[in-house]
């Protein structure tokens, strides 16, 4: 995890990184293919659990709708591909391009912990038809882990691409720590799994037509706006 101060530093930095890993081969391992799309792996001397990495060739939206979505609207929807998403909310504004994000996840298994997430998100326009965000878990004072959740380490990256079509293309870094006694061995085994349910999820949220044709999380199933409240007060 980083710190705010590490993060105005390497902002940059950690931007060209992303784009590299999202744009070229070079390093990365085929793991496996489903419905077409190619799930690539790749390990790092920090951390035990790997970085994997995946395109949708085509998402039935233009790239910025898909950005918007992603970035913008996530609390708001994350539960269409990732089911065990609970709730979440937009913690605060760091710049004009950059906000920190909460989320918290139930799988609802037996002796595994709950789980949540506090990342901070930042976005450049690289040309007129491309789109790219990055993503790190980050700590902060005033946001301590409740009481009952392991928080995860994370990090992602998203580059949102035109299509000629007016559809667009979406390539995802994901690597997470899952944190207490989830073992990176079995992380690094089930993640292509999990991550060729979840592209499929968002390929049908797009081709279902996207946000006009689903329900935004309802306040009432919203289990981290409390705790918003709390941290708030």
């Amino acid at each position: 995890m980083i710190t705010l101060t590490e993060w105005y530093a390497q902002q940059e930095k950690w931007l060209d990184q992303d784009l590299v890993l999202m744009s070229s081969d070079a390093g990365w391992k085929k793991r496996t293919q489903k419905h077409g799309i190619n799930i690539w792996q790749r390990s790092f001397p920090d951390d035990k659990n790997d970085l994997f990495r995946w395109r949708i060739p085509v998402v039935a939206a233009d790239f910025r709708e898909v950005f918007d979505v992603f970035v913008n609207q996530m609390p708001e929807y994350h539960q269409y591909w990732t089911a065990e998403y609970s709730g979440g909310f937009r913690v605060k504004e760091v710049a004009e391009n950059a906000q920190i994000i909460y989320q918290q996840f139930d799988p609802n298994i037996p002796l595994i912990s709950k789980r949540d997430l506090l990342y901070i998100q930042w976005s450049r326009q690289i040309d007129e038809r491309r789109i790219q965000t990055s993503f790190r878990s980050i700590v902060l004072d005033d946001t301590p882990v409740p009481k009952g959740f392991e928080r995860i380490d994370w990090w992602g990256g998203h580059l949102f691409e035109a299509n000629p079509d007016g559809s667009s293309q979406l390539v995802l870094i994901d690597r997470e720590n899952q944190g207490g006694r989830f073992p990176s061995w079995m992380m690094n085994q089930t993640m292509p799994t999990y991550l060729s349910h979840q592209f499929q999820s968002i390929i049908a949220f797009f081709e279902k037509g996207g946000t006009a044709a689903h329900e935004k999380l309802p306040d009432a199933q919203n289990t981290a706006l409390g705790l918003r409240q709390a941290w708030l007060s």
